[in-house]
């Protein structure tokens, strides 16, 4: 009776264990919500796995990925938010304002993380960057104050006077009320024409980029935006067909055959962001992990696209360039 109880009690003591190991190593889920598509956020995703893994988080092992695109339609977005809470992720990753706004809406209980976006205290996201103190966390990258160093930028070779189209995504709540006025100040300073195109859908960047008037526009000047971004090819290509520079807040756009961007590097906040998915996996709680932002930001010159144009880059851009290409 003694052996049978000994043997009894340690297959109990085996199956304890057995059970707390499947517990503490059970497959969390994160869920990703991008405005973009497989294709316009690839380098991003890579960069976050890349992120998960140097943390231990091993894709198909210890995580799963739920990832939803957006496809730069961006009312799609509060159903594939839907989706996501649906599935009830350990976390969620989002990239810029109008994700944060939607699947912070679907949900207040379980954690978001930013991969990068504008202030998230304006926006009603965050206490304040230091003690966020919801369910909201992640990296900020300053896209509010880019624009008007964009212009003094352009200002030392476009000529005074020129007219600038500047595209503005009206889910961005900024560029439609303090950050236009900010802008058509900085426009002023340095003498150009702010002229603002507000832009909705894809289709209506289709209709800005065929039917941008003549004289065509000295520049169209990109702001931040989740869909001209995940668009960029787009309108790198609307408007080369226009024979018109894109100066703008990305400097994927740069890469894709634009001028010049002066820009936070995505690949590192979205790898940052895997920081973030690893504490609260961990247990820490998103209202107590600081909200950060980049501590760096880069001008791209692409004097191959200016070539093209016609436009000459001041030698003090060329020098002042983190990146140029060639």
């Amino acid at each position: 009776m003694k052996r049978r109880q000994i043997f009894v009690a340690l297959g109990v003591l085996v199956a304890a264990r057995l059970v707390g190991a499947q517990t503490s190593e059970r497959m969390r889920r994160i869920g990703w919500l991008s405005p973009g598509s497989p294709a316009s956020h690839a380098k991003y995703l890579e960069a976050f796995r890349e992120g998960l893994k140097a943390h231990g988080w091993l894709e198909g092992r210890s995580i799963a990925l739920e990832l939803r695109w957006a496809e730069g339609y961006l009312d799609r977005l509060p159903l594939l938010a839907a989706e996501l809470v649906a599935l009830k992720p350990d976390v969620i990753v989002t990239a810029s304002n109008v994700v944060h706004l939607a699947a912070h809406k679907a949900t207040s209980t379980i954690p978001i993380v930013m991969a990068t976006g504008a202030d998230p205290v304006a926006a009603g996201l965050a206490a304040s960057f230091a003690h966020p103190g919801g369910n909201v966390t992640g990296l900020s990258g300053f896209y509010d104050e880019l624009p008007a160093k964009l212009l003094e930028f352009a200002a030392t070779f476009l000529p005074r006077g020129a007219r600038a189209k500047v595209l503005i995504d009206t889910s961005v709540p900024f560029f439609q009320g303090e950050g236009r006025v900010k802008l058509e100040q900085a426009a002023k300073a340095v003498q150009f024409r702010a002229e603002f195109v507000e832009i909705t859908t894809p289709q209506d960047l289709s209709r800005v980029l065929s039917a941008s008037g003549k004289p065509a526009p000295a520049a169209f000047i990109a702001l931040s935006s989740p869909m001209l971004f995940a668009l960029r090819d787009r309108v790198v290509q609307g408007a080369a067909a226009l024979k018109v520079p894109v100066i703008s807040v990305y400097d994927e756009m740069t890469e894709a055959g634009g001028l010049m961007s002066y820009a936070v590097d995505l690949r590192d906040s979205y790898r940052r962001a895997a920081y973030y998915v690893d504490r609260i996996l961990r247990g820490a709680k998103p209202g107590d992990l600081p909200i950060e932002q980049p501590t760096r930001i880069s001008l791209a010159v692409n004097l191959k696209a200016a070539r093209t144009l016609g436009i000459k880059i001041p030698q003090s851009i060329r020098q002042r360039a983190d990146r140029v290409i060639e």
